[in-house]
């Protein structure tokens, strides 16, 4: 019986095809195997394990900027009464130049608003020329 399934098998030449799909087969299980073996059977298949790979602290941003964070916390600390009264003269500082520079708005805007209004009429008049122009060209 084994012997007439051969030679039929032989004879329409289904043994190429079947091959075919046995070797493919043995070469997709090989692959799953070696891919999924290290976690289904627990076996080393990789001398290199790239999940146990672990990065020095010096590579990672947190390290440095927690140790940057640290620093600039104990340079303010250390500082003490020279910090408030640098904080105290930034603030007088920021409200005297901020009463100056609102002075100077209030003199310069007028101008700076005619200048912007004046960009923005050339800028449409310009993209209306070339839209007119465009319509014309795709007529003709």
């Amino acid at each position: 019986m084994l012997a007439t399934v051969t030679r039929v098998m032989a004879e329409s030449g289904i043994t190429k095809d079947f091959f075919a799909i046995l070797i493919a087969v043995v070469a997709g299980l090989a692959v799953l195997f070696y891919a999924a073996g290290s976690d289904l059977f627990e076996l080393k298949l990789f001398k290199f394990d790239p999940h146990a790979f672990k990065l020095p602290k010096e590579v990672k941003v947190e390290y440095w900027y927690t140790r940057t964070a640290k620093r600039f916390e104990s340079f303010l600390a250390d500082g003490g009464w020279r910090y408030a009264k640098a904080k105290k003269q930034a603030k007088v500082r920021v409200k005297r130049d901020w009463r100056g520079m609102r002075k100077e708005t209030r003199r310069v805007m007028p101008e700076a608003v005619k200048r912007l209004n004046r960009d923005i009429a050339l800028g449409a008049l310009a993209i209306a020329v070339v839209l007119v122009a465009l319509l014309i060209i795709s007529l003709i």
